[in-house]
C-alpha cells in the first residue's frame, strides 16, 4: 500500500510569479528567513534574494562606511596560514564586488562583534545584510566561519549565518535556576534561631523544606536553554566551541532528580556535534549538576573555574566514554572565596545540597575509578589547599584514576602529575598531623599513660606515642575510646 501524498501549502500551489510578488514586500532582513522554511520557497526565493542581497548588501556597507563605525572588527582569513588580518570596511566592500564580478573569488573572514553592535541603534542592518548574502553563497564563496560575540544564543541565530561557522566563542548571561522566597541572595536566614540550633541533619531537612517548591527552572532559564539548542542546532558545522556563560554564582542548586526536557533535548544535540574537535567551558552551564555529554569526536577538552561543579556533574563525567579525547585540561579560581560564607553549613555540603558523609568530609570526595581511557594530555592547577578542600567539590582522586586508565599520557606529563600528586598528599599529611597533634594532645596523653601504669615500657615511650598519633591521623583511634 503506498503511503499518502503530503498536502501541498498554498504557496506551493501558486504560480512562480505571484511568489516573486509577494516577496517583493519583504525586506532584507525578512526575507533570508524564508529560505530554511522549505524546499519549494527556497527554490522559489533564492534567485530572486541572490540578486536583492548582492544590491543591498553593497548599499548597507557603503552606507555603515559613511557613518560613525563601532562594536564590530572584521577578520580576513589567509590562505598561506598565521594570524588573520583585521580589516576595515572598504577592504570589505572591494572584496565582495570582486566576489560579484569574478565568480570564482572567494571571501571567508572572521567576526569579533559587541551586544551593543547588533542592536537596531548599532548595525544590525549590516549585519543581516551579510546574513541575507551569505544565505545567497556557497561556503566555498563567501562565509564567516569564525565568531567572538557578547550576545544571547538566541539573537545570535537571528543576526548571523551560523551554519557555515566552524569557530565560535560566545559570552552570554544566565537566568537564575530559580529564585528563593524571600532570600534574593540564595542564602536562609541563618540568624534565626531554628536554623541556627540542631544538628545538621535536622538543619539540612529545614534547608529542603524551604526549597522544595523551588527545585524546578524558572521559565527565563528554559528560554537561555532553548536559545543555545536553537543555535547548536543550526551550527552543525562547528569544529571549535568556546562557551562562557555569565552565572549568578550566588544563587542555590538542588539535587536534579531528572533533567528538564529542555535540558535533555541540548544534551542531545550537542551529542550530535559530528564536527566538533575541540571545547573550552567556563564554569557549569545552567545547572551545577547539568553533565553535558561531549560528542564522539572531541579530541580537546578544558574546563575553566571547576569550584563551581557539583558530586552530581563529577560522577557523569568519570561514568562517561570519551572515545577519542587526547587533551583534557582543568582549570579552577585560586582567589575564589565567596562560597566560605555564603551558608554556615557550607564544609558538610555538596555543591547541589546534598550531605557529605562524614568520610568525604573529613577526606574529600572519591571517584574511584574514570571510564576515560585515550588521554595523551592532562594538565590541571594546583586544587589543593584547605579552603578547597573545604567548600568545594574536586575530586581528590582524579590524578590516579586518569594516571592508571590512560597508559598513552605523555611521559613528561605523568611524572609531573605524579610528583605534584605526592607533593600535595605529603602537604596534605602534614596538615593532619599538626591538626590532630594539637586536638589529640590529651587523648594520646591519657592512652600514654594509662599503658605505662599498666605494664611500663623498656624504652622512652617515643615510637608507643607516634603510634597513638599515627591511628588519629588514619581516623582509626584506639578501640573503647
Amino acid at each position: 500500500m503506498s503511503l499518502p501524498e503530503k498536502q501541498l501549502s498554498h504557496f506551493q500551489i501558486l504560480a512562480p510569479e505571484l511568489v516573486f510578488q509577494i516577496c517583493s514586500y519583504l525586506d532584507s532582513q525578512d526575507l533570508p528567513n524564508l529560505l530554511p522554511t522549505c524546499r519549494y520557497l527556497h527554490h522559489a526565493v533564492s534567485g530572486y534574494l541572490h540578486d536583492e542581497a548582492s544590491k543591498t548588501t553593497l548599499q548597507v556597507l557603503s552606507e555603515a562606511k559613511s557613518n560613525h563605525f563601532y562594536g564590530i572588527e572584521f577578520k580576513k582569513k589567509i590562505k598561506s596560514g598565521g594570524d588573520d588580518t583585521v580589516i576595515g570596511l572598504d577592504v570589505l566592500i572591494e572584496a565582495i564586488e570582486t566576489l560579484l564580478k569574478e565568480k570564482t573569488k572567494s571571501v571567508t573572514m572572521s567576526f569579533s562583534v559587541s551586544r551593543e553592535s547588533i542592536r537596531p541603534e548599532g548595525h544590525r542592518d549590516l549585519l543581516l545584510a551579510l546574513k541575507a548574502f551569505s544565505y545567497t553563497r556557497p561556503a566555498s564563496q563567501f562565509s564567516i566561519n569564525s565568531l567572538t560575540a557578547e550576545v544571547s544564543p538566541d539573537e545570535l541565530s537571528r543576526v548571523f549565518d551560523v551554519r557555515k561557522l566552524t569557530r565560535l566563542n560566545i559570552t552570554f548571561h544566565v537566568n537564575p535556576w530559580n529564585k528563593i522566597p524571600k532570600y534574593d541572595s540564595g542564602v536562609l536566614d541563618v540568624e534565626c534561631t531554628e536554623y541556627r540550633d540542631g544538628t545538621i541533619e535536622y538543619r539540612q531537612t529545614l534547608r529542603e523544606k524551604a526549597y522544595e517548591k523551588y527545585n524546578l527552572p524558572s521559565p527565563e532559564i528554559l528560554e537561555d536553554i532553548s536559545g543555545l539548542n536553537k543555535l547548536l542546532t543550526r551550527a552543525q558545522n562547528l569544529e571549535h566551541l568556546q562557551l562562557y556563560p555569565m552565572v549568578l554564582h550566588y544563587k542555590k542548586f538542588r539535587p536534579l532528580k531528572s533533567l528538564p526536557p529542555e535540558l535533555e533535548e541540548l544534551g542531545n544535540t550537542f551529542k550530535n556535534l559530528k564536527k566538533l574537535r575541540s571545547l573550552e567551558l567556563d564554569e557549569f552551564l545552567f545547572h551545577a549538576s547539568f553533565f553535558l555529554p561531549a560528542p564522539e569526536n572531541l579530541e580537546r577538552l578544558l574546563l575553566k573555574n571547576i569550584q563551581y561543579y557539583s558530586k552530581a556533574w563529577w560522577l557523569q563525567f568519570a561514568k562517561y566514554k570519551f572515545t577519542n579525547l587526547k587533551e583534557l585540561y582543568i582549570d579552577y579560581d585560586p582567589v575564589f572565596r565567596q562560597y566560605s560564607t555564603y551558608e554556615s553549613d557550607t564544609p558538610f555540603l555538596h555543591r547541589d545540597g546534598t550531605l557529605k558523609t562524614p568520610d568525604e568530609i573529613e577526606n574529600g570526595f572519591k571517584l574511584e575509578n574514570v571510564e576515560i581511557k585515550s588521554l595523551e594530555k592532562f594538565i590541571y592547577e594546583r586544587t589543593h589547599n584547605s579552603l578547597f578542600n573545604k567548600h568545594f567539590c574536586f575530586p581528590v582522586d582524579l590524578v590516579p584514576c586518569i594516571v592508571r586508565r590512560n597508559e598513552g599520557l605523555d611521559p613528561k606529563i605523568k611524572r609531573a602529575l605524579a610528583n605534584r600528586h605526592a607533593e600535595e598528599t605529603v602537604e596534605k599529611c602534614r596538615e593532619r598531623l599538626e591538626r590532630v597533634i594539637r586536638d589529640c594532645r590529651d587523648v594520646v596523653k591519657s592512652e600514654f599513660m594509662a599503658e605505662f601504669l599498666e605494664g611500663g615500657f623498656r624504652d622512652d615511650g617515643l615510637e608507643k606515642c607516634l603510634s597513638s598519633y599515627g591511628r588519629y591521623v588514619l581516623g582509626k583511634p584506639r578501640p573503647g575510646v
